[in-house]
């Protein structure tokens, strides 16, 4: 029966011309990701990072002992200092396991080889124009946001302090519009993939869980981010609209990412469960056509081994996720809820510490 839930594409050479892959594949690796292959090892990178933001601002408070800073303070600094580490990590981290994703893929999609290899080498490269857009963008609202906060002010009136919060604030600003616009880029890039690249068996999606599985990973940046928001909050009463600015786009990106590639290819599975249901339709109606001279199907089990097919198809999941895949989700989602909840618990851990 497997002939009656294969559909497949035929080469589709605006795959390339429609995204600019030839353009993508051959700009400079993203600076992240030949950041962290000059290192070596994973974690590198990030480690110092953070471990360069966490110094300036011990130098920034004049060297004084940690248990003197203010913990609200304390909370704005952790929190920098990790999202900017995280995000250059996992920005070098995630395109890269696009890529094992598409290998994955290679057995289920149309491509040629020579355009196969331009898919690939496009999910880790970023053309230096787009960087430096990107980049004076997100310095751009980081200014605005820093002018919107207390910080801002004190910033101006020369407070190292805040000098060094209102450095974070722009610079995960910019690490942010750089690393969302490649992560939209390249789910983009899977979507239309899904769309027009890629062999659907209907009664056979595990083969193409790899592009769930590159539209799900980008979550965990963008839900660790949103779990390390809380320290922000260390010390504060309250939560004002300027710091809902942060969360709010950051959870705007994770709906980009893992809807376009999803949403491309549950367009491409029911078109072929549309196309597959008519072609049953039709074998059906000329089976029941043929009768015996009793009126009975002359072919009574073929007429219900197609019944049966119908009814699987129409059964059929409309993507692949599967457990793993909504488990996954799951955990991600609990990520910012659990941090967002134990707020009062890290700031007692942080007076019990210093």
């Amino acid at each position: 029966m497997r002939k009656h839930t294969q559909t497949a594409p035929p080469e589709n050479p605006a795959l390339a011309e429609g995204l600019d892959v030839k353009a993508r594949a051959d700009a400079p690796v993203f600076w992240p990701i030949r950041l962290q292959q000059r290192l070596g090892l994973p974690g590198i990178s990030g480690g110092l990072v953070t471990a360069t933001y966490l110094l300036l601002a011990w130098l920034a408070a004049g060297r004084g002992p940690v248990a003197a800073f203010p913990t609200a303070q304390m909370g704005e600094t952790l929190f920098f200092a990790l999202s900017l580490g995280l995000i250059v990590e996992l920005a070098a981290l995630i395109p890269r396991a696009a890529q094992r994703d598409l290998d994955a893929l290679a057995s289920e999609m149309t491509p040629n080889t020579a355009l196969f290899a331009q898919l690939k080498a496009a999910l880790i490269r970023y053309p230096s124009s787009d960087v430096a857009v990107n980049a004076a963008i997100g310095l751009g609202i980081g200014v605005a946001h820093v002018a919107l906060l207390g910080t801002g002010r004190e910033a101006v009136a020369g407070d190292a302090r805040a000098v060094i919060l209102a450095l974070g604030t722009i610079l995960l600003w910019a690490m942010m519009v750089q690393t969302g616009s490649l992560l939209v880029a390249n789910a983009r890039l899977f979507a239309q993939i899904g769309r027009s690249a890629v062999r659907v068996e209907l009664l056979a999606l595990d083969r193409l869980r790899p592009i769930a599985s590159a539209a799900l990973r980008p979550m965990l940046l963008v839900m660790v981010l949103l779990a390390a928001y809380p320290l922000m909050l260390l010390g504060t009463d309250g939560f004002d609209a300027s710091a809902a600015i942060g969360p709010v786009a950051t959870a705007l990106l994770a709906l980009a990412v893992v809807w376009l590639p999803l949403h491309g290819l549950r367009a491409r599975i029911h078109t072929a469960r549309a196309q597959q249901i008519a072609r049953i339709d039709a074998a059906l109606q000329q089976t029941l056509q043929s009768v015996d001279r009793h009126g009975a199907p002359a072919d009574p089990q073929r007429a219900e081994a197609l019944s049966a097919l119908r009814s699987r198809v129409l059964a059929a999941p409309t993507l692949p996720l599967g457990l793993g895949g909504v488990g996954r989700g799951l955990i991600y989602l609990a990520l910012p809820v659990a941090t967002w909840g134990g707020k009062g618990f890290a700031e007692g851990v942080l007076s019990w510490l210093f």
